[in-house]
C-alpha cells in the first residue's frame, strides 16, 4: 500500500512550521503525522503533494492507494472508513476532504464521527498527552528494552522503556501520570527529573538537572536543559541550558540560548492570542496556556525573554534585553529595539555550520526551500 498525504488551503494556518515542510512532516509525540498513518495501515511507503519548492526534499510517489489530508491524524473510526473505501470514493468532513481512493467514479461520504486535526501549532502540544502513548503502542515490537540502572528511581504505574544503548544515571523517572520512552542512543544525564508522558527520539540528550513536566516529546537528536513543561520539538534542535519554557512547539536546527525564559500564561489569565499568517492578524487561540511557536533555523541569544504565545519565522535570530513583539518574521535579524533582515547567504553560512554536528548535509535542495521561504515572507518584513 502507498499513501500520499496533501497539503490543503489550510496549509498556512501552520506556518512558520509548514514553510519549510509539508503539514504531515509535523511530528505531534514520538511521530510525524505520515509516519503514523503508515504505521497504522501497514503501507509500505508514503511521499507527498505540498509546495512546489518543497518537492525535492519531500517527494511525490505515483499512483497512490490512498490520498490523505497532512493535516489529520488518525483514529479507529477513520482507518476503518478508510480501509473500506472503494476505487473513486471521497470521505469529507464539514465539507473538507480528507481522504480520497483515487478512480473513476467519484463518489462523497460526509462522514458523522469526529476527526482530529492539526489546525493550528498550538494544536500540537495540545494533543501530547493523547500521542504520546498512542505512538508508544505504534512502536510495538520495536523497542529493545534494557533493565535502567539501579541508580535510578523509577516509580508509577504506566510502563518505562529505556530502549538500546540509551544512558540513564541518577535520574528520577515519575510515570504516575503517563508513560516515559527514552529513545536508542540517548542520554539522561545526572540529577534529572522526568514525568510522563514523555517521549525522546534517537540520539537526544537530557542535561545535567533538568526538570522536564509531561506532555512532552522531543524529535530525533534535540537537547533539553533547564525547566520544560508540555513541550514538542521537531528536532535537531537545542535548548541545552537553564530557562523555562512551556506549551512550546520548537523546529529544526533551533538554539535556545542559556536563561532564555518564555512567558506561556497571560498575567490576567485570559485566553492568548496567536499571531496567523493566513489572516496577518492575532487571533483567539482557545488556549490559557500556550508559550512560544518557533520556525526551522532559528536561534535566540542569552537571556532572551519572549512573551506569552510569541510566534518566530524561520531563520530569525533574535537577541538583546527586553521583549522583542510577539510576532518576528522570517529572516529577522534583532530584538526589542528593532530589526533588521538576516540575509540570505548568512542564513546559510550558519546552517552549512550547524547542520554537520548532527551529520546531516546542507544540501541544494535545503538552500532552494530557505530561498523560496525568503522570497515569500518579504511582506512581513515591513522595515525592508
Amino acid at each position: 500500500m502507498i499513501l500520499s498525504f496533501f497539503d490543503d488551503n489550510k496549509i498556512s494556518d501552520l506556518y512558520p512550521l509548514t514553510l519549510t515542510r509539508p503539514a504531515a512532516d509535523l511530528r505531534c509525540g514520538i511521530f510525524t503525522i505520515a509516519e503514523k498513518w503508515k504505521r497504522d495501515l501497514r503501507a509500505s511507503d508514503f511521499g507527498f503533494e505540498s509546495a512546489a519548492y518543497l518537492n525535492s526534499k519531500f517527494s511525490a510517489v505515483v499512483n497512490p492507494h490512498f490520498r490523505i489530508n497532512g493535516r489529520l491524524l488518525p483514529n479507529p473510526a477513520l482507518l476503518a472508513a478508510i480501509q473500506r473505501m472503494q476505487a473513486g470514493n471521497k470521505l469529507v468532513y464539514q465539507g473538507t476532504l480528507i481522504a480520497e481512493m483515487p478512480g473513476e467514479n467519484a463518489t462523497e461520504t460526509e462522514i458523522g464521527f469526529e476527526v482530529t486535526w492539526i489546525q493550528r501549532p498550538f494544536d500540537i502540544f495540545r494533543l501530547l498527552q493523547q500521542e504520546i502513548p498512542l505512538d508508544l503502542v505504534r512502536m510495538d515490537g520495536d523497542i529493545q528494552p534494557q533493565t535502567a540502572s539501579e541508580t535510578n528511581r523509577i516509580f508509577g504505574s504506566y510502563p518505562v522503556y529505556i530502549d538500546s544503548g540509551a544512558k540513564v544515571e541518577c535520574a528520577v523517572l515519575n510515570a504516575t501520570t503517563g508513560p516515559i520512552y527514552i529513545g536508542k542512543n540517548c542520554e539522561v544525564m545526572e540529577g534529572s527529573l522526568i514525568r510522563g508522558p514523555f517521549a525522546m527520539m534517537e540520539g537526544s540528550v537530557i542535561k545535567l538537572g533538568a526538570k522536564v513536566y509531561g506532555a512532552t516529546a522531543l524529535g530525533p537528536y534535540s537537547v533539553i536543559g533547564g525547566e520544560v513543561n508540555n513541550i514538542q520539538v521537531q528536532g535537531y534542535s537545542n535548548k541545552g541550558h537553564d530557562g523555562f519554557l512551556g506549551n512550546a512547539v520548537i523546529g529544526e536546527w533551533c538554539n535556545i540560548g542559556a536563561d532564555t525564559n518564555c512567558s506561556n500564561l497571560k498575567n490576567t489569565y485570559d485566553e492568548v492570542k496567536v499571531w496567523n499568517y493566513s489572516s496577518g492578524k492575532f487571533e483567539k487561540s482557545g488556549q490559557q496556556f500556550c508559550g512560544l511557536i518557533m520556525g526551522d533555523h532559528s536561534k535566540c541569544g542569552i537571556n532572551t525573554m519572549f512573551n506569552t504565545g510569541t510566534v518566530v519565522g524561520v531563520a530569525a535570530n533574535i537577541f538583546g534585553s527586553g521583549f522583542p513583539r510577539q510576532f518576528i518574521p522570517d529572516f529577522a535579524w534583532g530584538g526589542a529595539s528593532g530589526f533588521t533582515t538576516y540575509k540570505l547567504d548568512a542564513a546559510f553560512k550558519t546552517a552549512a555550520m550547524v547542520m554537520p554536528r548532527r551529520k546531516k548535509e546542507f544540501d541544494k535542495s535545503e538552500e532552494e526551500i530557505l530561498s523560496e521561504v525568503f522570497e515569500n515572507t518579504k511582506g512581513w518584513r515591513n522595515w525592508e
